[in-house]
């Protein structure tokens, strides 16, 4: 009997061992409020015992959050639990304790009555929540960011659950752009009644795929302000699959951006787009554009491919576009790809009235090209545009005049020529009689035609010089005037011709006034300049209105300048070029006769002996003809006149 009970623990002992090594703190607080027992799991989970001046019912930490009630109602004899809460020992002001762990507890407090009777003493069970609660807190916290961000987010955000695709979230900006309207809680087609079937259709395939499905610049009328008045506007919408925690699809996110705007311009830039192309198309004119990064072909019009027989391939390697395109230059040389025009607009070339032969199914054309570079603006890149002018009929034409003017020159040669000769004959004739009137002044021949001998030899001058004109017109077009360069003096020839010029001046009541010069030699043609002098006498004399004429020759830096200065009627500005053309005139053939002539052939052979000619003319002021010539060429002795007038 004594053996067994010896075998017998002790109670004590084993309450004892159940306390210490329990891991569930423990704490056992007497009536006054101080700490009597703690077991080893209290010391770990709060880092520290309660000093001796720890009061219980003067905790700040439970006054606060109201929970001395509790400890109130176990030390009655109830048994109690606490919520939980976060406790920090070194907040606590009555003590002061340096190293404690901020935990989150559930208290489960119990009265111990010894006896039966009163409680003297509580005990306090506590549970460590840390761990569930900081992160309970920080999923708590990671949901209000995600909240937060959902709702100050700049996309309208919605969240729809279940099959019916009830709304469990809307944003600011979503509820904002749908009017105002409640949404949540509502189905999708009780917050938008008119939301349209395709929709609706598209929110039920995410449900059922589980995949996510994107919607660019979708277009939804919707009564968006809840007013009766529908509208269209545009959506980028992204829908997103919610899965729930056995990966089932209970529902689905929607992130909509409205490109309302966007897409409205672009819809107004395309509509520019098609009018402009519209507007091409009208054009007669032929016009393609060219990519200057590539030379590719971007776009023709109507009459570009009307004129091409066929659709101009657009978008082809410019590197191809002289084998598809034959293009040859206006000698029937084929272009290779360096040498098309698309190539060297796109190089940075500015073209100007390149004329190129095109030929195609629809025959061969004549172009002359120009191109433009149109810069990036309003959402479309750089461009060259090359309008096409088709001259065929122009260049025939031209052809056609240049053989009329070959056959005039002709003409103009043989019909001088053939005027020469019997002008020449009667000329002699009319010189002999006079000479013989001349001989017996007293004859009744004499009295009687005397005159009319002298007039007729001035007709038949003028006449000469007339087809002499006309002869060297004909030589200029033709390419038959040559220079013949020799040692002259300038100013001597000047004297001579003015001399022979005396009568003629006499006549028209003008004075030839000379300036005397030192001798100017060069290396030129004398008969040629003979007559150079001798039309600027001439046209001197005819406009000088029957006032001086003044001449003077002068040597300046190795060059040689020739002044003939009337004081007639004068020539306006915007005629002095005109005046060295062939056929032209600064005033009426009523009024002065002549064809035009004398000018053209003396600028014509001043140039061809390196000279320049000009005019200083005002109205009523009279005018000065300026001549200058190298005394010597510059290279070998022109031969050859080839006139760009031919």
């Amino acid at each position: 009997m004594r053996e067994q009970l010896a075998s017998v623990p002790d109670p004590l002992a084993l309450l004892e061992g159940l306390f210490t090594h329990s891991p569930v703190p423990y704490s056992i607080f007497t009536a006054d409020g101080h700490c009597l027992l703690i077991n080893p799991a209290y010391r770990k989970m709060f880092g520290a015992e309660p000093p001796p001046e720890y009061d219980l019912f003067h905790d700040e930490l439970l006054e606060r959050l109201g929970f001395l009630a509790y400890i109130r109602r176990a030390f009655a004899g109830e048994t109690v639990q606490t919520p939980v809460f976060w406790y920090d020992v070194r907040e606590l002001e009555h003590v002061h304790v340096e190293v404690a762990n901020r935990i989150a507890i559930s208290c489960h407090c119990f009265p111990l009555a010894p006896n039966g009777g009163e409680a003297t003493h509580i005990a306090i069970a506590y549970k460590d929540v840390t761990a569930e609660l900081a992160a309970r807190e920080a999923e708590q916290a990671e949901r209000n960011k995600l909240h937060q961000l959902f709702t100050q987010a700049p996309v309208a955000i919605s969240v729809l659950q279940g099959a019916e695709l009830r709304y469990a979230f809307v944003n600011p900006l979503q509820r904002r752009l749908m009017g105002g309207r409640e949404m949540v809680g509502r189905t999708l087609t009780e917050a938008i009644p008119d939301v349209s079937p395709d929709v609706l259709s598209l929110h039920r395939t995410v449900l059922e795929s589980g995949e996510r499905a994107i919607a660019n610049e979708l277009p939804l009328a919707v009564d968006y302000a809840g007013e009766g008045r529908v509208e269209t506007k545009y959506w980028n919408i992204i829908y997103e699959p919610l899965r729930d925690e056995r990966g089932r699809v209970d529902g689905l996110v929607t992130f909509a951006f409205e490109v309302t705007e966007q897409v409205l311009a672009r819809q107004a830039v395309e509509s520019q787009h098609m009018w402009l192309e519209a507007v091409l198309d009208l054009m007669p004119l032929p016009v393609v554009m060219v990519d200057p990064r590539t030379g590719e072909l971007t776009s023709s019009n109507a009459a570009a491919d009307r004129l091409h027989g066929q659709f101009v391939s657009r978008d082809m390697p410019s590197a191809e576009d002289s084998e598809v395109f034959h293009v040859t230059d206006l000698k029937g040389r084929r272009l290779d790809r360096e040498e098309m025009p698309a190539a060297r607009a796109a190089r940075g070339e500015k073209l100007e009235g390149l004329e190129v032969i095109w030929h195609t199914q629809s025959g061969e054309f004549v172009l002359s090209i120009s191109s433009e570079l149109l810069p990036a603006m309003h959402g479309h890149p750089a461009s060259v545009v090359m309008p096409l002018q088709d001259i065929t009929r122009l260049k025939t034409v031209e052809r056609h005049l240049q053989e009329a003017i070959r056959a005039r020159d002709e003409f103009l040669s043989v019909a001088s020529h053939e005027l020469k000769t019997p002008l020449t004959s009667l000329g002699l004739r009319l010189h002999a009689l006079s000479r013989a009137i001349d001989a017996d002044p007293d004859s009744a021949v004499s009295r009687r035609h005397g005159r009319e001998v002298a007039a007729m030899k001035r007709q038949v001058t003028r006449l000469a010089e007339l087809i002499d004109g006309l002869l060297d017109v004909s030589r200029i077009s033709t390419g038959r005037l040559r220079i013949h360069r020799e040692p002259v003096d300038l100013a001597a020839l000047v004297q001579e011709m003015v001399a022979r010029f005396v009568p003629e001046a006499e006549r028209s009541g003008s004075e030839l006034d000379v300036r005397p010069s030192a001798p100017c030699v060069g290396s030129w043609d004398r008969l040629r300049m003979e007559q150079v002098v001798s039309n600027l006498l001439s046209n001197a004399l005819k406009y000088g209105a029957g006032r001086p004429v003044h001449v003077h020759v002068e040597e300046v830096d190795g060059r040689a300048r020739l002044w003939v200065r009337d004081e007639g009627i004068g020539i306006d500005a915007a005629a002095h070029a005109r005046i060295f053309q062939k056929f032209e005139r600064a005033v009426s053939e009523r009024h002065y006769g002549g064809l035009g002539l004398g000018l053209y052939v003396v600028r014509t052979l001043v140039e061809a002996m390196e000279g320049t000619i000009r005019v200083e003319s005002q109205p009523g002021e009279g005018a000065t003809f300026i001549v200058d010539l190298p005394l010597q060429p510059a290279e070998a002795p022109v031969q050859a006149l080839q006139s760009a007038g031919s």
